[in-house]
């Protein structure tokens, strides 16, 4: 008996080397170390599952939501044929096998429903303080329509990198069944459909969802013919109301290079803008994550790095990372300015004065004249620019820089970046020259 059980534990220590060897290749490196080494685990041949287990229920959400499929796409090819992945708490492993202390000690199982993914625990979204998507007071109405799923059609998210685009498109997806697609995989899951003839198969996969998502939109080529006219069809689809559809892309409606039959089904849309989050925001932000890490994040950090970190919040989550990983953290923050200062310097935190007064030179007008009325070509273009570059570069919300350039509200300030993008796809050179200025400002 003895030997059995020694033989069994080498092949599970065998199969848990090769499943983490798979899922460190596949998953963020972070993601790996801190979420996903630390599980226990155990292979179960009587069930045919391989149990992940976690320590609790919250971060079991957490791992289904940012990459539960993309895991147990990784571990298909080297468990054995008919395993599946149960990712489950230890609360729920106690449930499962009252008195034993691993999921293949149970012997009656049969008798139990199947665990439960964390989009089917019905708290899993539920809980504001762990996983609720943090936003600005004006938008939280609307977001929580999406959260409830209250709409349908196409959702258009978009913003500027690290805005938390895929992370509210991923939430909102959560509460239902649901594919989620970058571009790329969406293309490549098209291409290899057809070469492998299996194309009706995938697009009825594909429309039988209650919601797709399908990211950085930005990457749709206008070459790729076959891809739009699928990418076309899945939009009729959701404008009929037969699914719901999310679009997330970095760029504006408008600057998304589909053809026109695609922009304009993209009117149609519900537009959904986010920017960076305020400090206070950030804040909150960071002692969301730092929950989610088990990091017990003081007072004095939190406010320190919600200041000193602006602009795209993965760089949040990312000092956590390297909190998490220091047995003592330090009571004063200040030492994270050597320490974190690759999270601290960004081009993302430039300066609005630094921004205004190097557009102003290049085009030579007193900054005094971007508040004014005034309609002279290179004033207007001095505007729109500075907009931009206060939306891209300084991560300012709209509001905030209709106040800087003297506008009555944020709808100006909307049309005079939207104007600049556009041009930018038309006129090469001024698309150099705002590359040049924005090297210029980053220098600051």
């Amino acid at each position: 008996m003895a030997v059995v059980l020694a033989e069994k534990n080498e092949t599970n220590g065998q199969l848990w080397a090769q499943a983490c060897q798979a899922l460190s290749s596949h998953l963020p490196g972070l993601f790996f170390e801190h979420f996903i080494k630390p599980l226990d685990h155990d292979f179960d041949s009587e069930t045919g599952n391989l149990y992940l287990i976690a320590s609790d229920e919250k971060r079991i959400a957490h791992i289904e939501m940012k990459y539960g499929r993309l895991i147990r796409e990784s571990l298909a090819p080297i468990l054995p044929s008919g395993f599946n992945v149960q990712i489950i708490s230890q609360k729920e492993l106690g449930f499962r096998n009252p008195g034993n202390s691993s999921p293949s000690s149970a012997k009656a199982t049969d008798d139990l429903e199947s665990p439960l993914s964390a989009h089917e625990l019905p708290h899993a979204r539920k809980d504001t303080s762990e996983n609720s998507f943090i936003c600005d007071s004006n938008q939280e109405s609307r977001i929580q329509k999406m959260l409830d799923l209250s709409w349908k059609g196409i959702l258009y998210i978009y913003g500027p990198s690290g805005t938390g685009k895929s992370h509210l498109a991923r939430a909102i997806a959560s509460g239902c069944r649901s594919q989620s697609f970058s571009m790329e995989e969406f293309m490549v899951g098209f291409a290899t459909a057809s070469r492998e003839g299996t194309l009706l198969e995938w697009k009825k996969d594909l429309h039988s969802q209650e919601l797709v998502v399908l990211d950085d939109l930005q990457f749709l080529r206008q070459k790729a013919v076959r891809t739009r006219e699928q990418l076309r069809a899945l939009m009729d689809a959701a404008l009929q109301g037969k699914i719901r559809l999310i679009l997330v892309a970095d760029q504006s409606a408008g600057q998304i290079d589909g053809g026109a039959d695609l922009r304009s089904r993209l009117l149609e849309a519900r537009p959904v803008e986010l920017g960076y989050l305020d400090s206070e925001l950030r804040k909150t932000l960071l002692l969301q994550m730092a929950r989610r890490c088990d990091v017990d994040l003081p007072e004095a950090y939190s406010s320190f790095l919600a200041e000193r970190i602006q602009g795209d919040h993965r760089k949040l989550q990312n000092a956590i990372h390297r909190l998490s990983m220091m047995s003592v953290i330090p009571a004063d923050p200040r030492w994270t300015e050597t320490e974190f200062q690759d999270l601290m310097e960004s081009g993302s935190s430039a300066e609005p004065d630094k921004v205004l007064q190097v557009v102003c030179r290049f085009y030579n007008v007193h900054p005094d004249l971007l508040k004014s009325s005034a309609r002279d070509q290179s004033v207007v273009r001095a505007r729109h620019l500075s907009a931009y570059f206060l939306y891209h570069l300084a991560g300012m919300k709209l509001g905030a820089i209709a106040g800087i350039l003297g506008r009555k509200d944020h709808s100006a300030v909307l049309y005079g970046i939207r104007r600049t993008e556009s041009l930018f796809s038309q006129d090469l050179f001024l698309k150099k020259q705002a590359a040049s200025l924005e090297a210029e400002i980053r220098k600051f």
